[in-house]
């Protein structure tokens, strides 16, 4: 079963919006008569990514020789500076991977194409996140490329050595702390820990304050995603509890200054510095490469039983200003990436979740022979999942709130402190869009 997005109603997505011209359209066919198309995304270069992503565009290309295809691609940073300076010019690529999260900034822009009538025939249950971009008015803004939602990982091989049960999907957030108090050590003997039991803080929150704030009863934004909900008292408890853990004198997890010294908070888990943490399916790779004995079960549950889980959908988002031609030949890349000979070679890359649904329910993602054997985990995230407050300023608002986030655990602001402030900035940024967008 896919996940289905609740339905609120989007004040700041796209209606009514747009903050650019739809003029000045190509005509889609290139000199010999075919019809042009350029695909963008994102990937290091040289990576398994990149190399995959070429090799399936080839494949296209070659059963398809009407369209003429052109690439542009770059590191992620790179990508979306250059994308960003595109759609102002109108020079953005025909079809684009976006990431999930900034679907709703570039629909307010008016910069993407209404893929409602291209996907009104398929069936939703054949697609994981179909729904995920699509708004109030039923218009949809992007079709999913790959998913995420957030998991436990745990280090079988430390757990053992400690003579400590691995996880369950029944722990709760008592359950982790009580074993990740038993597997921090202190290797050297210096007084100090230097090995953890858990990964607790990240200056990034899709694997870290966001499900902790919603495990714990809190909200981060309304549904119609028009008003921050972060200042309560769920919320203090949930960062109390992150408190707590990286604590130096009591805790389990390393505080916030060592987390920063340790290098990228994604890489204490692949490096075995910590025994578990929390990462979505992408973080599979970097704890592959370090030949971690590993698995994954579901979040834990915060004090009502909630896990937490929030999902990330990224999609593939067609150019507005394409002419007609090359919205068509956009939406056959995007049929043919999400069938299921490529999204099976998408998933042997580990990138993300298959959005193929008969791909992700099969061998070739349940059953591969590499960790983590328990993939269900993820299926089974993105079934209760919700998004994650996307709207079309979700890159500033989150920013207020992960800076006040990182403020309190850090300790130089009081928990209650930083959340009031923290609301009050998202606040503003949402308000000052809304009255801009009159």
């Amino acid at each position: 079963m896919p996940i289905t997005r609740t339905r609120g109603v989007y004040a700041l997505a796209v209606t009514g919006v747009a903050m650019l011209a739809l003029s000045g359209c190509a005509a889609g066919a290139a000199d010999d008569g075919k019809t042009s198309l350029t695909i963008g995304f994102y990937a290091a270069a040289g990576s398994e990514a990149d190399s995959t992503m070429r090799a399936l565009i080839d494949e296209f290309a070659e059963a398809n020789p009407d369209i003429d295809v052109q690439v542009e691609a770059a590191p992620y940073v790179d990508f979306f500076k250059r994308l960003r300076t595109q759609v102002a010019g109108n020079k953005a690529p025909d079809v684009w991977l976006s990431d999930g999260v900034l679907v709703q900034e570039f629909a307010a822009r008016g910069s993407l194409r209404d893929l409602s009538e291209y996907a009104d025939d398929l069936d939703p249950a054949d697609y994981i996140g179909l729904d995920h971009h699509r708004d109030a008015d039923d218009k949809l803004w992007a079709f999913p490329q790959a998913a995420q939602v957030p998991v436990l990982y745990y280090n079988k091989a430390l757990f053992a050595e400690a003579g400590v049960e691995p996880p369950t999907d029944d722990w709760t957030y008592d359950d982790l702390a009580a074993a990740a108090q038993k597997l921090t050590v202190d290797k050297n003997g210096d007084g100090t820990a230097d090995a953890w039991g858990f990964r607790a803080f990240s200056p990034g929150f899709t694997e870290s304050w966001w499900p902790q704030v919603r495990a714990f009863g809190g909200e981060i934004v309304n549904e119609d995603r028009t008003k921050v909900t972060v200042d309560s008292p769920e919320s203090a408890a949930a960062l109390e509890w992150v408190k707590k853990a990286i604590d130096p004198k009591t805790g389990f997890a390393p505080d916030v200054v060592t987390t920063s010294s340790l290098g990228s908070p994604h890489e204490l888990f692949a490096n075995q510095t910590v025994a578990m943490s929390f990462g979505i399916y992408a973080r599979a790779q970097a704890a592959l490469a370090g030949n971690v004995d590993f698995d994954v079960v579901r979040m834990p549950t915060g004090p009502g039983g909630n896990r937490g889980e929030v999902s990330i959908v990224n999609a593939w988002a067609v150019n507005a200003k394409s002419s007609d031609a090359e919205a068509d030949a956009a939406w056959k890349w995007i049929e043919f990436f999400s069938g299921e000979k490529p999204q099976t070679a998408w998933a042997a890359l580990g990138e993300g979740i298959p959005i193929n649904h008969a791909v992700a329910s099969s061998d070739a993602f349940l059953g591969a022979d590499t960790a983590p054997a328990n993939r269900q985990a993820f299926l089974d995230g993105m079934e209760d999942a919700e998004d994650m407050g996307e709207n079309a300023v979700w890159s500033e608002y989150t920013n207020f709130i992960g800076e006040n986030v990182t403020s309190a655990l850090s300790g130089s602001m009081d928990i209650e402190d930083a959340l009031a402030d923290a609301q009050k900035k998202a606040q503003e940024s949402i308000d000052r869009f809304q009255a801009a967008k009159g």
